[in-house]
């Protein structure tokens, strides 16, 4: 994952869109995400420390996230824009415990819970005396646990880690499915880090012509910044849409002034 600063919010000439550009914290590369016109209200009255009489909508998510840690103890770490679908981009909010990992108790299809289960396995997560009925999305291993993401319909995903050691089930991460518009907006308020996946700007990052100001034109026979291979034809033509709707903007300046 890379981190992210909030460089500016853009609007575009042509149709009027609001973007959010978010800035490579160690380099000169860009992440622009198109955002509605309240949400880009949201993000800049922030930015720009203005005070209002009422919080809004964000203000008051901060408030509850806040008052629930003080109870529970669970708070916001960072946000992680983590995919692009279509020309959409997707969010998450990740919370976790201030004590660490939690215990829960986990029950699966069969007594065999140290099986692999295919994606889409329900499951039952125990926690807080409430049950969550989930579907196993992702697992993994790392030295000495093991690993996996269950989401229910609502779009609230656990990361579960199980201790080989003590062969207990601990949660790791609670992940809340958002709009980048929200979780930008949240982080804001919240001074938590925002971070995007190397996929993500692989696909849609861009850099400037430093003589232009213009974005420079990918190179479709380039290898993608991390090495990991060229992206295919059938992904570019997905993202020509973004590609061109970032011409319309004026960037001549970006990185040098906040909104």
């Amino acid at each position: 994952m890379i981190e992210m600063t909030v460089d500016s919010i853009r609007v575009s000439l042509m149709n009027y869109q609001h973007v959010v550009i978010l800035k490579e914290k160690e380099s000169d590369r860009y992440l622009p995400i198109w955002i509605g016109p309240a949400e880009a209200d949201a993000i800049s009255i922030k930015l720009q420390n203005v005070e209002l009489a009422r919080p809004m909508t964000h203000d008051l998510l901060k408030n509850v996230i806040f008052a629930l840690e003080s109870v529970s103890g669970t708070m916001i770490s960072r946000i992680v824009v983590n995919d692009l679908r279509a020309d959409t981009f997707y969010a998450q909010i990740i919370l976790e415990s201030t004590d660490g990992p939690i215990q829960v108790r986990v029950k699966f299809p069969s007594d065999e819970p140290h099986r692999r289960y295919e994606p889409g396995t329900s499951i039952s997560l125990s926690w807080l005396g409430k049950e969550y009925k989930l579907k196993i999305v992702n697992e993994w291993q790392e030295p000495g646990s093991r690993f996996l993401e269950a989401a229910n319909a609502d779009g609230l995903m656990f990361e579960l880690r199980l201790d080989e050691k003590t062969d207990k089930w601990l949660l790791t991460q609670i992940k809340l499915d958002s709009r980048p518009s929200d979780a930008i907006a949240l982080a804001v308020r919240a001074t938590v880090p925002i971070y995007v996946e190397e996929s993500v700007m692989e696909k849609a990052g861009i850099i400037l012509d430093r003589e232009t100001g213009k974005p420079i034109p990918r190179n479709e026979d380039a290898e993608t910044p991390s090495g990991k291979g060229k992206l295919d034809e059938q992904e570019l033509k997905k993202l020509s849409a973004f590609y061109e709707f970032i011409k319309t903007l004026d960037l001549d300046d970006l990185g040098k002034q906040k909104s």
